[in-house]
C-alpha cells in the first residue's frame, strides 16, 4: 500500500487498524477518565449535577444562571487595568 505521497506504508492495514484502536481505547479508558479527576474538572462535574443538568442532553438555555467564570478566577483575574 502507498501513501498519497508514494512512500510505501510500512503498517500493514490491519495493524493500523489495531493500532488506531488501542489508541483510542487507552484516550478513553485512561485520559479521559484521569482529566475527570482534576479538581477544576470534577468541581464543574458536581455543579451540574447539582442543577440537575443532564450533559448529553443539554439546552443551555432550560438552565438558570450559571456564572461565566468560577469566583476563584474573578479574584485572580484581571481584565483590564484600573490604573491604581
Amino acid at each position: 500500500m502507498t501513501r498519497p505521497t508514494g512512500i510505501p506504508s510500512m503498517i500493514p492495514p490491519g495493524l493500523r487498524l489495531g493500532l488506531a484502536t488501542a489508541i483510542l481505547a487507552a484516550v478513553w479508558l485512561v485520559v479521559l477518565p484521569s482529566i475527570g479527576r482534576h479538581p477544576a474538572v470534577a468541581r464543574h462535574v458536581r455543579l451540574m449535577e447539582a442543577c440537575d443538568a443532564n450533559p448529553s442532553a443539554m439546552v443551555y438555555t432550560e438552565l438558570e444562571h450559571l456564572p461565566l467564570r468560577p469566583a476563584w478566577i474573578e479574584r485572580h483575574l484581571v481584565l483590564w487595568p484600573t490604573g491604581n
